[in-house]
């Protein structure tokens, strides 16, 4: 039987979900793309104009040593009738390369919290008062990993992390075209829309300044509905705290819960 404190980390989690974090570098069979490929017609269904944008963007999230954003968040959840129920919430990423962040999260009237500070990652969930943590590598890309592949906690808009950094995302890349230029807030940012094995995203980035990313959205093509997510990104003026002012310093009411690996639960959903 699963353990009560994996059931509290199941509700910890499950209350207010986590997506959109890592689905592109987590699409692991996909086939990497050849720049040569080509449709029936002959035409080369990745733009390069497409592809040398999202380089471009790349380096310039790359060259960020810290940045704050604050989001506008949208996610969907299938009902096992194949209906769609949407949830909107909003999102604020601090972070510090190469160590350290502070996410949190606003969805559907529930607030979660995630920490690094270059030795521990905490997820804080302050309604329910539960907290669960365990010791991390000495980088962000290394922690967000971790995270997603032994705790099965994705971190949400990881690619503003890892973008740049791993190229075996790009090489996922099936699909590449450039949309349109258009207006989100005051910016002027150009809409590009990719394709891989299991996920089709878009992102418009900002024409006016850094190159930055004014938008994505993933949707996830693993499910026969195709849910999406979707993030408008702010990129805020404010100032991002030292590192040691990311780091997690529990309420004296919340309660620490076990966390499990899931290499250790069967498939059937039940412990070793």
């Amino acid at each position: 039987m699963v353990s009560p404190g994996i059931l509290r980390l199941a509700l910890l989690l499950g209350a207010a979900p986590l997506v959109g974090g890592a689905a592109l570098a987590q699409d692991d069979a996909a086939k990497p793309a050849a720049s040569a490929a080509a449709d029936d017609d002959g035409s080369n269904p990745i733009d390069p104009e497409a592809m040398a944008a999202v380089d471009k963007m790349s380096a310039a999230l790359q060259a960020l040593s810290s940045f704050h954003t604050k989001s506008d968040i949208t996610t969907e959840v299938v009902l096992a009738t194949g209906q769609k129920i949407q949830f909107g919430g909003t999102m604020d990423t601090y972070a510090r390369r190469p160590n350290a962040f502070k996410i949190v999260t606003r969805l559907d009237g529930k607030s979660r919290e995630l920490y690094y500070d270059g030795k521990t990652f905490t997820i804080f969930a302050p309604t329910l008062g539960y907290y669960a943590d365990f010791p991390a590598p000495g980088t962000i890309a290394a922690t967000i990993d971790k995270a997603s592949d032994e705790f099965g906690i994705e971190v949400p808009l990881a690619d503003l992390f890892t973008w740049g950094s791993d190229p075996a995302i790009r090489a996922r890349v099936q699909e590449a075209m450039v949309i349109r230029p258009e207006t989100i807030g005051d910016r002027t940012c150009m809409h590009y829309a990719f394709r891989q094995e299991h996920a089709d995203w878009q992102v418009w980035i900002d024409q006016g300044g850094k190159a930055l990313p004014c938008k994505i959205v993933i949707t996830n093509k693993t499910d026969p509905a195709m849910p999406q997510y979707s993030a408008v990104i702010d990129w805020a003026s404010t100032a991002v705290p030292a590192s040691e002012n990311l780091a997690f310093s529990p309420p004296a009411d919340a309660h620490r819960i076990a966390i499990a690996d899931i290499s250790e639960i069967t498939s059937d959903g039940e412990g070793q």
